[in-house]
């Protein structure tokens, strides 16, 4: 018990990721011209496998600050539930200085967990993701995506996916020179959707 508690207080008081965030995270600035990338909780299927090399969001975030437009931000937010699950505990996925590393590239910010998502998915040019939800959210608030994993949506248009800095800056070019998402093209995708797949079950019933 005595080990335990040594242990518990140790995290608590000691470093920890909590600690560690809040120390390099800075308020968002909205009137700059910024990409959204939060990042995904791990260990999950979302970046390991259907993420590749990019399973390794320091990657994908070095990869997109290098590709930004001059001017441009890239605002990074944690997972609300990465600590909800783990606690005050460094693991392979977030080991102690990883928040360090990210506030430390050119261009980045890592902006509080607890700032509104759809407010930053409505302020932004485009939201960055490897596989995530917020990627088919931004498509319905008729912004692009850049996908750097295998989304379901990954074929919707606006949907872009990038695998380097080169299909990065090529991407965004596009959204900076006046790229307009339009209602239909979401309506079409999901169409052709319904027409080439058919429901299926994970379990038994």
């Amino acid at each position: 018990v005595f080990k335990k508690l040594y242990f518990f207080l140790k995290k608590r008081l000691g470093q920890n990721p909590f600690k560690e965030y809040s120390q390099v995270q800075s308020e968002p600035d909205f009137s700059k011209k910024f990409v959204y990338l939060p990042l995904h909780y791990q260990p999950e299927r979302a970046t390991s496998p259907q993420g590749g090399v990019f399973v390794d969001q320091i990657l994908m975030v070095e990869t997109l600050a290098a590709s930004l437009p001059a001017g441009w931000q890239l605002y990074v937010k944690e997972h609300p539930t990465q600590w909800l699950v783990r606690g005050p505990t460094y693991f392979n996925c977030r080991f102690q200085g990883y928040y360090k590393i990210l506030a430390s590239i050119k261009n980045v910010k890592l902006i509080p967990v607890n700032t509104n998502s759809f407010t930053l998915i409505k302020k932004c040019q485009a939201v960055a993701t490897v596989t995530g939800t917020p990627g088919w959210e931004a498509v319905f608030k008729l912004k692009p995506v850049l996908a750097f994993g295998y989304p379901w949506y990954q074929y919707c248009k606006g949907v872009f996916r990038v695998f380097d800095v080169r299909s990065c800056q090529k991407a965004l070019e596009e959204i900076s020179g006046g790229l307009v998402l339009k209602k239909q093209d979401i309506i079409n995708y999901l169409g052709a959707l319904e027409q080439v797949t058919f429901h299926g079950y994970l379990e038994e019933a």
